[in-house]
């Protein structure tokens, strides 16, 4: 199973990514491997600069990295093992540079967070984000269950 020693977990700084870390990390100490944190931008917006008032795209694109370097930063801190950090920048599904990235680390495993089920019309439109990387991933895919979905949170 791990064969080059990487886990790759994709990470949004959601509750559900920070629990797919947790158990990335479990298994990266039984298995001596490195666990990788990739967090994926999408590329700013571009609009005509004659219609909105904007500062220019490198500040936007600054300030955006800003803030996800500092939410990557709180949530690195909650952990007691080491993270290789990796932001990359994605044009077009997100999903798919995750598996591109994944075969070029290379990653045996990549534990992903599901997140509670979104309405039935959307997932028949647009698919589940994690189905997408358990379908094109160039290697194994944990994916870990919200507790709100396994019923082990008393209402």
């Amino acid at each position: 199973m791990i064969k080059h020693n990487k886990i790759l977990v994709p990470t949004d700084c959601s509750d559900q990514s920070t629990e797919a870390i947790r158990r990335a990390g479990v298994l990266a100490e039984k298995f001596g491997a490195e666990v990788h944190l990739l967090y994926v931008m999408e590329p700013s917006m571009y609009f005509e600069m004659d219609m909105v008032a904007i500062p220019p795209l490198d500040e936007v694109d600054h300030t955006v990295q800003k803030g996800v370097l500092k939410r990557i930063k709180a949530q690195v801190k909650l952990f007691d093992f080491k993270l290789i950090v990796h932001i990359k920048e994605s044009i077009g599904d997100p999903s798919r540079s995750i598996c591109q990235f994944a075969e070029s680390l290379p990653a045996d495993l990549i534990v992903i967070g599901r997140h509670s089920e979104k309405s039935m019309f959307a997932h028949m439109l647009m698919g589940s984000f994690v189905e997408r990387v358990v379908a094109h991933a160039p290697c194994s895919v944990l994916v870990t269950v919200p507790h709100s979905l396994t019923g082990s949170e008393k209402s």
